[in-house]
C-alpha cells in the first residue's frame, strides 16, 4: 500500500513540476525578487488575491487566483516573523499551506497523490535567518506530520548546500524505515547501498525516457502520436502505417515532414517542440544531486541538465561542448533539442549511428567496464543499448564477460524473462508486482504505472540521501541548532582550531587544513 512521502531536493522550485507551491509572503503581501520569474505580474496578482482576512491575519494561505491551470499554483502563505518560530506556528503555517492548496488544485491523473513543493521559507530575511538548522528540523518534522494527515506528497526545496546535507543527515538519522516507510527491507538495503555507490564515485547514471515522464513528457508511442497530427497521412494508407515498426514509423513521419513543410529540418524541430518541456519532474531533480563525474541518456530534452545546473553540479553536455569545459558531463546519446539534427529517432538514424559516434559509444562501453551504472526509466529494449552491451561483453574473456556485473536497472514492474536475460550481469530491482494485463484498461495500467513510478521516485530519494557527501553544516552559521550534542562539541573545537596562530614554517599544512575547514561550512 502506499504512503505519503516527504522528498527532499536540492532545485529550483520555480523550474519543478508539481501541483502547487508555498509563496512566502507577510500580511502585506510582499513578495520577494526571486519569485517574480514565476509571473512577471505576480506582485499584482498576490495583492489582488489577499483578501482581507489575509491581511489581517484571520487567514494564512490563499490560493493565486486567477492562474493558468497547466502550471503549478502559487500559494499565498504568512511565514512566521522572528518572534514566531516555534513549531506550532511553522505547523499552523504549514497546515494552512497544504489545505488552500488541496482545496485549490484537483486529484493528478499521474500521481496517487497531490505533489505540493515548499521552499525553506524565512531565510531570506524572515524568522528563521538565525537559528537555519532549528527552523529546518521543525520544519521537516510537520512536514512528515502533514502528509499523513492529509495524504498529501511534500517536496522541500533547497537552494543551499548546507541546508540540503542537514536535511539528509537529520532524514538518516531517524532511520530508513520511518523516512522511506513504503519501500520494503529488500529496497531499502539496495537503496543504502547504491547511495553509498554514488558516494564513492563508482555510480553512473543511464537515463530513459520514463526519467522525463514525471515532467509531462511523452512516451515513445505518445511522441509518435504528436509527431503524426502535424502531417497529412491519406486515409488509405491509415492501416500500414499503423503497420510498420515504430522505427519505420518514425522515417515515414520524417519523409511527410520534409515534403509538406517543406524543409528537412521540419521534422526535427516538430520533435524538439513536442519533448522540449520547462520544467523537470522530481526524478531528473533527485537523480541531479548524485555525486557522479559522468551521467548518460537516450533523452533528447534538456530536463536532467537543467536540474544539474539547479542542484549546482552543472554539467558539460557532450557532444554539443566539445572540447569539454567542465569535469561534470552528461553525455547525450540520442541527440538534443538545441541540435534537432543530431536526434536519432528513424531506423537511418539508428543504422548511420555507429558510423557517425563511434567516440561517444565508446565512451559508454568504457563506463560499462570501469563503472556501476544506474539505468533508470529504461526498458532494456533500445537496439542500441544492446550493441553497447555485445561489444563490451565480447572485449572481456568470455569467462569473466559471464558474470561481469555492469550495473543497476531500476524497473517499474517484476519482469522474470528480463531477469534470466541479464542474470549475472544487471541487477534488476522491481518498484512493485508484475505490471498489468494490457487488457485489463486503459486506466488500471496508467494507475499502476503512476504508482510504481512513484515508488521509484522515493527509492532515488533515500539514494540521494544516502550519497549525500557534504558536511558544510558542521560550521555554517545558524546551523549549529540542527546538531547533536557530540557534533556540536566537534564544532567548537574545530572552531577553536580555525583560530589557531599559522605560522610561516607550517604553512602549507594549515593550507590543507583551511581548504577542510571551508568545505565543512566555515566562512572566511
Amino acid at each position: 500500500m502506499t504512503q505519503p512521502h516527504v522528498f527532499v531536493a536540492m532545485a529550483d522550485i520555480l523550474n519543478l513540476r508539481c501541483d502547487a507551491w508555498l509563496l512566502p509572503t507577510d500580511s502585506s503581501v510582499r513578495i520577494e525578487q526571486h519569485w517574480l520569474k514565476a509571473h512577471p505580474e505576480l506582485r499584482g496578482l498576490a495583492a489582488a488575491s489577499a483578501s482581507a482576512q489575509f491581511r489581517e491575519g484571520a487567514a494564512l494561505a490563499e490560493p493565486i487566483r486567477p492562474w493558468d491551470p497547466n502550471t503549478p499554483l502559487p500559494i499565498l502563505t504568512a511565514v512566521p516573523d522572528d518572534g514566531g518560530w516555534g513549531p506550532t506556528d511553522v505547523v499552523e503555517r504549514l497546515e494552512a499551506f497544504v489545505a488552500s492548496a488541496l482545496s485549490a488544485v484537483p486529484d493528478p491523473d499521474d500521481r496517487p497523490y497531490r505533489l505540493l513543493a515548499l521552499p525553506f521559507f524565512g531565510t531570506a530575511g524572515g524568522g528563521a535567518g538565525n537559528h537555519l538548522g532549528a527552523a529546518l528540523r521543525t520544519i521537516l518534522d510537520a512536514c512528515s506530520q502533514l502528509a499523513d494527515t492529509h495524504r498529501v506528497d511534500l517536496v522541500l526545496v533547497l537552494r543551499d548546500r548546507a541546508a540540503f546535507s542537514l536535511a539528509q543527515k537529520l532524514r538518516r538519522d531517524v532511520s530508513s524505515e520511518s523516512s522511506w516507510r513504503s519501500l520494503g527491507d529488500r529496497l531499502h538495503g539496495k537503496a543504502k547501498s547504491l547511495g553509498q555507490e554514488a558516494r564513492s564515485g563508482h555510480l553512473v547514471p543511464f537515463l530513459g525516457a520514463g526519467v522525463s515522464v514525471s515532467a509531462g513528457a511523452p512516451s515513445w508511442s505518445q511522441l509518435l502520436d504528436k509527431l503524426r497530427s502535424g502531417v497529412y497521412l491519406k486515409p488509405t494508407e491509415e492501416a500500414a502505417f499503423k503497420a510498420l515498426g515504430v522505427l519505420d514509423q518514425a522515417g515515414v513521419l520524417e519523409q511527410l515532414y520534409a515534403d509538406q513543410h517543406d524543409s528537412a529540418k521540419a521534422f526535427g524541430e516538430a520533435v524538439a517542440g513536442a519533448v522540449d518541456l520547462p520544467r523537470y519532474g522530481l526524478a531528473p531533480a533527485l537523480l541531479a544531486t548524485l555525486p557522479s563525474a559522468g551521467a548518460i541518456t537516450l533523452n533528447y530534452d534538456r530536463l536532467f541538465e537543467t536540474a544539474c545546473h539547479d542542484a549546482q553540479k552543472p554539467r558539460t553536455v557532450l557532444p554539443e561542448n566539445v572540447p569539454a569545459v567542465g569535469n561534470d558531463w552528461l553525455l547525450k546519446l540520442h541527440g538534443s533539442v538545441t541540435q534537432p539534427d543530431s536526434i536519432v529517432l528513424t531506423r537511418d538514424d539508428y543504422l548511420g549511428y555507429n558510423s557517425n559516434r563511434d567516440a561517444l559509444s565508446a565512451l559508454v562501453k568504457a563506463h560499462l567496464l570501469t563503472h556501476h551504472l544506474l539505468f533508470v526509466g529504461f526498458g532494456l529494449a533500445d537496439d542500441h543499448f544492446h550493441e553497447i552491451v555485445h561489444d563490451v561483453r565480447r572485449a572481456l574473456p568470455h569467462e569473466v564477460s559471464k558474470n561481469h556485473q555492469m550495473g543497476t536497472v531500476l524497473s517499474l514492474f517484476h519482469e522474470p524473462l528480463q531477469n534470466l536475460v541479464w542474470e549475472g550481469r544487471l541487477d534488476i530491482l522491481s518498484m512493485s508486482g508484475s505490471a498489468p494485463a494490457t487488457d485489463s484498461g486503459q486506466a488500471t495500467v496508467q494507475t499502476a504505472v503512476a504508482k510504481a513510478g512513484r515508488e521509484l521516485e522515493i527509492f532515488v530519494d533515500m539514494m540521494a540521501a544516502y550519497a549525500t557527501d557534504n558536511h558544510s553544516y558542521l560550521l555554517a552559521p545558524a546551523y549549529n541548532r540542527g546538531l547533536t550534542q557530540c557534533e556540536d562539541d566537534l564544532r567548537q573545537q574545530l572552531l577553536v582550531l580555525s583560530r589557531h596562530e599559522r605560522s610561516a614554517d607550517t604553512a602549507e599544512v594549515w593550507g590543507v587544513i583551511d581548504a577542510a575547514l571551508r568545505k565543512l561550512g566555515l566562512e572566511t
